[in-house]
């Protein structure tokens, strides 16, 4: 296996995949060792920290399976914030200028909650089945409001309902992914166990 192979295999592992990998750094080949000095720089996390890690075991690491343990200790930014508001404003007004105000909300919320589960996933950006999930919520959001409209019309909608019929659409999506993203893994980490010549630690 390369030099690139390794820094492509610890580049999709998860913080406590590495730290197990690190306590083990010295069964590793010296190809190994650099990518996985690389990685742990990239990430800029401190080895000691990163080594006193504990998870149960390479293959049944606990997964977030809600949307408030996977977004634990994210932060969404002052600039981001004021871009998400003036987009929020321009929307509105432009769907006003045209007559149509009453699709605000489903605009907002089929845009929103694929957002939303991007931000909380955004590891996950390089694999292909995690876009092709955004893409069917996206369509099946879409799919949904024009043939059963949005109930409330014109009406004025709180601020509380929109962000419960967000959280209730949320909840099984990140559940969802969270659970796909355990069993790639475990399938992923089966395969190295038998074809990772620089992780031979795997198999004990």
């Amino acid at each position: 296996m390369d030099d690139r192979s390794f820094e492509e295999t610890y580049a999709q592992m998860m913080d406590g995949e590495l730290a197990r990998v690190l306590r083990a750094r010295r069964t590793l080949v010296p190809e190994a060792r650099s990518a996985l000095d690389k990685e742990i720089e990239k990430r800029q996390i401190d080895p000691e920290k990163l080594r006193k890690q504990r998870p149960r075991s390479i293959d049944g690491l606990k997964h977030p399976t809600t949307a408030e343990k996977r977004l634990k200790g994210k932060r969404l930014r002052l600039p981001w914030m004021l871009a998400v508001m003036a987009v929020s404003v321009v929307l509105l007004w432009l769907l006003y200028h045209f007559g149509v105000e009453q699709l605000y909300w489903p605009i907002w919320i089929t845009v929103v909650v694929p957002v939303f589960t991007v931000w909380g996933f955004w590891e996950l950006k390089g694999r292909l089945w995690f876009w092709v999930i955004i893409a069917l919520v996206v369509a099946a959001n879409i799919t949904l409001f024009s043939f059963v409209g949005w109930p409330w019309g014109n009406h004025w909608v709180p601020g509380r309902a929109i962000a419960g019929l967000c959280t209730l659409e949320s909840i099984p999506i990140f559940a969802l992914i969270a659970r796909l993203e355990k069993r790639m893994d475990r399938d992923r980490n089966g395969k190295l166990k038998s074809s990772h010549p620089g992780a031979t630690f795997l198999s004990g």
